[in-house]
């Protein structure tokens, strides 16, 4: 049945853990290395310098960044749930709506744990690269498993959809002057991990509930 296929596909889960960990293990030295700091360090003023400042008055990357807000992920996520649900994806649509509320919950919290701030607002991870990574994720998981792609094909596709709307978000983040660029990294990692540990998460306990109920004795 279509709504048992797995968020992962089998042999992406191996390589899915491990992207995980290492989103863990850049965001950890990210925020180790910028807690309680204001302040631009070399590769932020690198990354600035690669990426430029918005000119004044309103740019179209006000409307990137609009769409990374509280609100804009809120309903989105609901959108890409119900039309899981329409496609049978029971699994995709309860990680619509869990990766990037765990996102944003987790981007929240450690804001303040960490310290690191831009202006008078603590900034590391960034809320808004997060939750438009988290939707990318998503959405590229529900593509897999509707277009069923080759497991090479399906990593590249998993591999854009994180990329593409974390990394437009950050380059609209940066050149706004929103965030220091390595805030946007780290609510990139931030969502990369919650996402596919939630999905690994998902799998095992939606594959053991079928179990159990195939055999109750178990």
């Amino acid at each position: 049945m279509a709504a048992d296929i797995p968020v992962l596909p089998r042999p992406l889960r191996g390589s899915a853990g491990a992207a995980a960990a290492v989103a863990v293990l850049v965001a950890g030295v990210l925020a180790w290395r910028y807690a309680g700091e204001s302040d631009a360090r070399w590769l932020d003023s690198r990354l600035q310098a690669v990426v430029g400042s918005a000119g004044p008055g309103r740019s179209p990357l006000d409307a990137v960044i609009v769409l990374g807000g509280e609100v804009a992920v809120v309903v989105l996520a609901v959108l890409i749930a119900g039309l899981a649900l329409a496609l049978g994806r029971r699994r995709i649509a309860v990680l619509a709506i869990v990766g990037p509320g765990l996102t944003g919950l987790a981007t929240t919290a450690l804001k303040p744990v960490i310290g690191r701030t831009f202006g008078d607002e603590y900034a590391f991870p960034s809320g808004h690269t997060g939750g438009a990574t988290a939707l990318g994720v998503v959405t590229a998981l529900l593509m897999i498993q509707v277009l069923r792609t080759a497991t090479g094909a399906s990593a590249a596709v998993l591999a854009v959809g994180a990329l593409l709307p974390g990394g437009t978000m950050a380059v609209a983040l940066t050149a706004g002057r929103e965030h220091h660029p390595t805030d946007t990294i780290g609510g990139f990692c931030v969502a990369v991990a919650v996402v596919l540990a939630s999905a690994l998460v998902i799998d095992r306990a939606a594959d053991r509930w079928r179990l159990r109920r195939a055999d109750p004795a178990a």
